[in-house]
């Protein structure tokens, strides 16, 4: 009897650890990333405080989960999790509490509303990860083909919105805020790509590669299209 439920723990372990332990992980991650000077900052914040990083990390968990329902699992925990640990980070720790002045009249208020969003975020992005990760790994070679451009897509949806927005959008200067911006979203464009093409290489058996760039190009402008409205909310918050 001791024998089967300790059976029975190991796959709950296995398809509960990953995403528990990653997600913490991210999530103190983009806090640090927030903390460390500016010249540190930009190498951090592509790595793990950005759209790209924390799709990077809930789609590698996801891949790995043994079925479509722990991938799901795994997707929506890894985001969910990171979201929970940065906002708490952020409301015990961060300078802003903790410097013995007043902190803003609504800043706990707008750190409540931002996690909210977050994790409202983290729901649908998380299953979207999943599902297209469990898709990857499992599906025929056209249903793969098409996982990974839609994950590409997701990928690069923040870099690409950032350089479309800068280059046809802002109008004020180009100070060294909207310059780190830049470098910023061209690493994560890279990384994307590179992340793509090593998952192109290592799949077996290979996608249609007519299917993923065809689903990449519509995923893109989709995520895009996303992150314009992200955006526009985050901004009321």
């Amino acid at each position: 009897m001791t024998e089967l439920k300790a059976l029975g723990r190991r796959p709950v372990r296995r398809e509960v650890l990953p995403p528990v332990l990653a997600g913490v992980a991210l999530g103190m991650a983009a806090f640090t990333a927030d903390l460390v000077p500016e010249a540190v900052g930009r190498l951090l914040v592509p790595a793990f405080s950005s759209g790209f990083a924390w799709a990077a990390v809930a789609l590698a968990v996801s891949y790995y989960a043994a079925t479509l329902r722990s991938a799901l699992v795994a997707g929506v925990g890894t985001l969910a999790l990171a979201t929970l640990t940065y906002y708490s980070l952020v409301a015990s720790l961060s300078r802003q509490w903790l410097s013995g002045s007043a902190p803003p009249p609504d800043g706990l208020g707008s750190t409540m509303r931002a996690s909210a969003f977050w994790l409202a975020g983290s729901l649908l992005g998380g299953l979207v990860l999943g599902y297209f990760a469990h898709v990857l790994r499992t599906g025929t070679t056209r249903n793969a083909g098409m996982a990974l451009g839609v994950a590409l897509g997701l990928l690069a949806g923040e870099a690409a919105y950032t350089l479309l927005y800068i280059a046809f959008v802002w109008l004020g200067p180009m100070d060294s805020f909207v310059w780190t911006r830049l470098g910023a979203a061209t690493v994560q464009l890279l990384l994307a790509a590179a992340a793509a093409l090593v998952a192109l290489r290592l799949r077996r058996p290979p996608v249609s590669l007519r299917v993923f760039l065809m689903a990449a190009a519509v995923a893109t402008v989709a995520s895009i299209a996303s992150w314009h409205l992200i955006e526009s909310v985050r901004m009321t918050l």
